[in-house]
């Protein structure tokens, strides 16, 4: 028999919470205190509820466009496929998180995709959250 990971209603409101505007009471009362966000965006990953929360706010109101558009539930996950439009850059994407036995989102992961959208997408986002911007270098043409 196929287990799920516990606390699925807890990832369905942050979903619903991201679609509505990402409010910051919403997002704090969802997250731990030591939440962990390893994203696309640099590579060190962001630590703790106050920083998470302020990167997540800063990402939606930059946003055209944020639609999760499945959820998906293992033994130990949950994930949304989501697809995020800064300007004139989509990237479609995939956020993997661990919920706390209290019920709190411990972890997330962020995967965005096809690489050069996502290296545009960084760099609409670099400035704003004082990253270095990537740049994408290929061998050819």
């Amino acid at each position: 028999m196929t287990k799920f990971a516990r606390h699925r209603a807890v990832w369905e409101s942050f979903i619903d919470c991201m679609h509505s505007g990402a409010d910051k009471e919403t997002l704090t009362r969802l997250l731990a205190e030591n939440v962990v966000l390893n994203s696309p965006l640099g590579d060190e990953p962001l630590v703790g509820r106050e920083a998470v929360v302020e990167a997540i706010q800063t990402v939606k109101r930059l946003a055209a466009d944020l639609t999760y558009k499945e959820a998906l539930s293992g033994e130990t996950h949950h994930a949304a496929f989501f697809q995020l439009q800064i300007e004139d850059t989509v990237v479609n994407g995939m956020d993997y998180a661990l919920i706390d036995a209290d019920g709190k989102i411990a972890e997330v992961t962020i995967w965005w995709r096809p690489l050069p959208s996502a290296v545009a997408m960084q760099g609409h986002l670099a400035h704003v959250l004082g990253m270095q911007p990537w740049e994408l270098r290929t061998n050819g043409a």
